[in-house]
């Protein structure tokens, strides 16, 4: 009988929100996974494998951060954040029949709104304090190595205040990130 209940719950969804909807979320699902997942791995790979590395090789780790910055990593990581989270907005907007705050109230809705917010700051971390600041970074290293020397005592000090600033943005965004990810796949069973 698993195949004669299976279409009939495949009527009945397609009978409440149509074929075009299921093709809809069924994109949004994935874009928002795939998203999430590449976010969430080289956010997790900034914090505990990369910015340490740089941070403990000094002014060659600088370099290596322009680089990094150079490089497709970044400009993907721009685009898989927002990627995300806007597929995950448009996902909690039909998951909630359009913010009903009886949905947003109920334990699955409490579970997604946790994830949600967790997930938006750390997009709001990621985007506004350590996109920056590997930049800088960046920019950093390029002067240094174009003065082909050690750098100044001036550039060192700038050099550790970033890397602090960036140690500090990535483990945040990294703590909201798992809290997301630990709402999110949950929430369903709260």
């Amino acid at each position: 009988m698993l195949g004669g209940e299976h279409s009939a719950l495949a009527a009945e969804i397609q009978n409440t929100r149509g074929q075009k909807m299921n093709i809809y979320i069924l994109i949004l699902r994935l874009v928002h996974v795939f998203a999430g997942v590449f976010w969430a791995g080289g956010v997790m790979m900034m914090a505990y494998f990369i910015e340490p590395t740089t941070r403990a090789a000094g002014p060659e780790g600088s370099r290596f951060m322009q680089r990094l910055s150079a490089s497709r990593f970044t400009p993907a990581m721009t685009l898989a954040a927002p990627l995300n989270v806007l597929a995950g907005l448009l996902l909690y907007f039909n998951d909630s029949a359009g913010f009903r705050v009886e949905w947003i109230l109920s334990p699955t809705g409490i579970g997604f709104t946790i994830g949600a917010l967790a997930g938006l700051m750390a997009f709001v971390i990621g985007f506004f304090v350590t996109r920056p600041t590997i930049a800088n970074l960046g920019v950093l290293g390029k002067e240094i190595q174009a003065a082909g020397k050690p750098p100044t005592p001036e550039q060192m000090t700038t050099l550790q205040g970033l890397q602090e600033k960036l140690t500090k943005a990535s483990l945040q965004t990294s703590f909201a990130i798992v809290i997301a990810v630990l709402a999110m796949a949950t929430a369903r069973y709260w």
